[in-house]
């Protein structure tokens, strides 16, 4: 799981560097670098949630497809929308402006989308006209924002002083530059992935407010959610997967499996726990694939592929595990599994899934993310937005929406 670095902590490595710089100079004064936050008149910024810009995308996020569209989080800024009417000839059309934003779940015509503590209710029946129906805050946690009445948080601007700055904290996301995998869904929803902190399933949507709990909130009323019960589901969760009537929950210390059979109350029947890492799981009721990959602020030092025998819920057992380079986001379709390790985008057959076979990788660059949906394959990566046809032999090539076009 690739990782954004909290500004603060940038922060500080950035006054350390220029400290042990200026150390070597008598003559030099001292410079440090702090963050100073940028606000904006909340009126003005859910004025701006309307669709009708485009603009470059500057990091790279979850992304969630819900035909005719893709969504991508731009981290922490907003969500561009792209046309894939033609997946041959996919567009940008809109970007909705939503400083903090991580994830998005889509039934129907409405969008439910996280901004900072806040969670979003928009009709996008019209895209290029979205309108806010609802907004709740301190639904979700977001550490080192600060808050001011009437105002929101939309930027930090960079100081440089020779005297010491009061410390500053920014914030810190833990799964904001990521990967995403298919699940299954209706006609009615959208395509989340394994990397997604909040899903739609039915009339629930199930978030992960905090690194220690999953959160029910019901949408029996769509445009008014209702925040439901709060479990306390294990340690550092990052991720929350669904299948069928359960919950798979990622965290960096493992995996978590919770049934949802009464949707209002999710109980927790077993789970897996492993070396400290950043994972993200799917599942596809008989096996779990697990990825595991250091040299983030995770910690551990595996770069791995897990599959788990979950045929016993209450007790799923490691069935087999494989050496990779460095991977990230996953999928599963049918008998074959795709996963983010880069270079590219790996295609194993998983007919046999404790001797999966390597039948091609994908050149798209980096990739975080990768999707499946109807034959299509959509990945992302630091060159583009990619879209192969996994139904053909060769998977052949769809489209590639290079970076350097988008928001041109």
């Amino acid at each position: 799981m690739n990782r954004q670095y909290p500004l603060a902590v940038l922060s500080f490595l950035g006054t350390v560097l220029l400290l042990l710089v200026s150390g070597c100079e008598k003559n030099h004064d001292k410079l440090y670098v702090s963050y100073e936050p940028i606000y904006a008149p909340r009126t003005s910024v859910l004025a701006s949630i309307n669709g009708k810009v485009t603009e470059p995308i500057t990091a790279v996020g979850k992304i969630y497809v819900k035909d005719p569209y893709i969504f991508i989080s731009d981290t922490g800024r907003g969500i561009h929308v792209i046309d894939n009417r033609n997946p041959s000839n996919p567009v940008q059309t809109a970007f909705l402006a939503l400083p903090g934003n991580n994830d998005i779940a889509i039934k129907g015509n409405i969008l439910y989308a996280d901004m900072q503590d806040e969670l979003l209710t928009l009709d996008i029946s019209n895209i290029h006209n979205v309108k806010l129906l609802n907004e709740q805050q301190g639904i979700f946690n977001y550490y080192g924002y600060e808050s001011t009445a009437g105002k929101i948080l939309v930027g930090w601007k960079k100081i440089v002083t020779r005297t010491p700055p009061y410390p500053i904290m920014t914030p810190g996301c833990a799964n904001c530059q990521l990967f995403a995998s298919s699940s299954s869904s209706s006609s009615s929803t959208g395509v989340a992935g394994s990397m997604s902190r909040m899903v739609l399933v039915g009339n629930n949507l199930y978030a992960i407010p905090e690194r220690h709990s999953l959160r029910v909130i019901s949408i029996e009323n769509p445009v008014k959610p209702v925040p439901g019960k709060d479990v306390y589901a294990g340690f550092d969760l990052e991720t929350v997967y669904p299948f069928k009537d359960k919950l798979f929950l990622g965290s960096m210390e493992g995996v978590y499996i919770y049934d949802i059979s009464n949707p209002a109350d999710p109980k927790s029947i077993g789970s897996f726990s492993h070396g400290r890492a950043c994972d993200p799981v799917i599942t596809d009721g008989n096996y779990a694939y697990v990825t595991l990959h250091a040299g983030t602020w995770c910690g551990g030092a595996a770069n791995e592929l897990d599959v788990l025998n979950i045929q016993d819920l209450a007790n799923p057992v490691l069935a087999k595990t494989f050496p990779m380079t460095r991977p990230t986001g996953l999928s599963k379709a049918g008998n074959l599994l795709f996963v983010c390790d880069s270079p590219g985008v790996k295609v194993y057959d998983a007919t046999q899934p404790e001797s999966l076979e390597l039948r091609n990788t994908l050149d798209v660059g980096n990739a975080y993310d990768v999707i499946t949906t109807g034959h299509r394959l959509v990945t992302i990566s630091d060159k583009g937005i990619y879209q192969f046809d996994y139904s053909r032999p060769g998977l052949p090539l769809l489209s590639a929406l290079l970076m350097s076009n988008v928001g041109k």
